[in-house]
């Protein structure tokens, strides 16, 4: 793909995004899902068994897909005939301190964080990379007023201590893994000049606590792979004076990008995205799985992705008719589970903990909560000094009382202490609310 079809893709997917109604997109997505069912049927062996014959099927048909299944088929569903062992020894082989390559001179291959405790294999050929880099430029979230170049620090979980710079469209993205320590980052940030900041939410925060020793303005601040709360969005313009904005990405693909009004839309001309129910008594958070409408070499058809979404139906004042992610809830393994009178589990999605714990005071600095078993909770507090640690953990049990009472469930016994947040071991994040059990 030349420079000329990428700047025209560039431009198509920003008409795509504020130019299209709902007609155009739902023609759209049929059109492509017919198209990737039937590719699928034709090049995996896997889909083929599920799919093949004179029969349509339509999506709601296909069964669905999860991470584990989909390790377990990887060899019969990925269909350019790969081989997972030989990836694996592939990756293996990397030289932890030079740029990852291509294998077989075609296909880039990740390695999924697996928060979950499941890793996956990731495939992108020359022109699913191509396509999600023109992605990537048309709805970084960007504002239009940051003049270009961009000089973007990238913190991705790269398992690579050393860093690789990209350029194109006027963007210099410098990648780096995120598990290198602040001062490294920092370092760089000034070596680099850089202007922009992108990366999970714990990690924007503690460059933003040595904000001091950052030497190059701060423009944009790109936050990804955790869930942002509302209190870390404003500390961090306040410190950066620069707006943060989001974008939603994993393994299955670039799920959601924030528009020109500052919402998060899903980008629905690339994925389909099906809500199903929850469990949420109070009816805001959704399950969702997900088709990827392009990507052929690893076919993402009906994924459950593990993420609960509160989804926006009302449209949005900068004229997408793309719906609007309105808040990421957490993730489904870690609602918490409660007891109900009747003997059955009430559940309190780890949105609702969390607000129960931001909203109990303004001096708490950071905070965990761990579900042990049904009816045991830890919550891990780190205040400010001389704040009044008592007075907030009452509060916070009143908060969480209060939720438990709202879903019918009895909460059984919390504790206290003041340790400082476990990151997931697999994948390094930080996950605010655990279920252990």
């Amino acid at each position: 793909m030349n420079m000329l079809t990428k700047l025209w893709l560039v431009r198509r997917l920003n008409k795509q995004f504020y130019g299209w109604d709902k007609d155009t997109l739902q023609k759209h997505q049929e059109q492509r899902v017919s198209w990737i069912l039937k590719h699928a049927a034709e090049q995996s062996p896997y889909y083929n068994r599920l799919l093949a014959g004179p029969q349509q099927f339509s999506l709601t048909a296909v069964p669905l897909m999860d991470k584990a299944t989909m390790m377990e088929h990887f060899n019969q569903l990925n269909t350019a005939g790969l081989s997972k062992d030989e990836l694996m020894e592939f990756l293996n082989n990397q030289d932890p301190r030079g740029t990852p390559g291509l294998y077989g001179g075609q296909f880039s291959i990740g390695l999924s964080s697996g928060t979950s405790g499941n890793k996956g294999l990731t495939i992108l050929a020359q022109d699913e990379r191509q396509l999600y880099g023109c992605l990537l430029w048309a709805r970084n979230g960007i504002p239009r007023q940051v003049k270009k170049p961009y000089r973007v620090l990238f913190a991705i979980r790269t398992n690579n201590p050393a860093y690789m710079e990209v350029g194109s469209f006027g963007i210099k993205l410098v990648y780096v893994d995120y598990t290198r320590s602040p001062e490294a980052l920092v370092g760089l940030i000034n070596e680099k000049k850089l202007n922009i900041l992108a990366g999970p939410p714990s990690l924007l925060a503690m460059l933003a606590a040595r904000r001091d020793l950052i030497r190059p303005p701060i423009e944009t601040i790109i936050a990804y792979a955790e869930v942002l709360e509302s209190k870390t969005k404003t500390s961090l313009e306040e410190t950066f004076g620069a707006p943060v904005v989001q974008i939603y990405q994993g393994a299955e693909g670039f799920i959601g990008s924030t528009c020109r009004a500052g919402n998060m839309h899903i980008n629905e001309d690339i994925v389909l995205v099906e809500e199903q129910e929850a469990g949420d008594s109070l009816g805001h958070a959704k399950k969702v799985v997900l088709t990827d409408l392009y990507r052929t070499t690893q076919p993402i058809i009906r994924y459950a992705l593990n993420d609960l979404l509160e989804i926006d139906h009302q449209g949005c004042t900068c004229g997408s008719c793309f719906r609007v992610i309105k808040k990421i809830h957490g993730r489904a393994d870690d609602i918490f589970h409660l007891a109900g009178p009747d003997g059955k589990v009430r559940f309190l999605f780890p949105d609702y903990v969390q607000r129960s714990i931001i909203r109990a005071s303004d001096d708490i600095l950071e905070y965990q909560a761990i579900q042990h078993a049904l009816g045991s909770f830890e919550i891990r507090l780190v205040v400010k000094e001389g704040a009044g640690l008592a007075d907030i953990q009452n509060a916070v049990c009143d908060n969480l009382q209060q939720w438990a009472q709202k879903i019918g469930g009895q909460l059984g016994r919390v504790s206290f202490n003041t340790k400082l947040p476990e990151r997931n071991p697999q994948s390094n994040k930080l996950i605010r609310v655990v279920r252990r059990f």
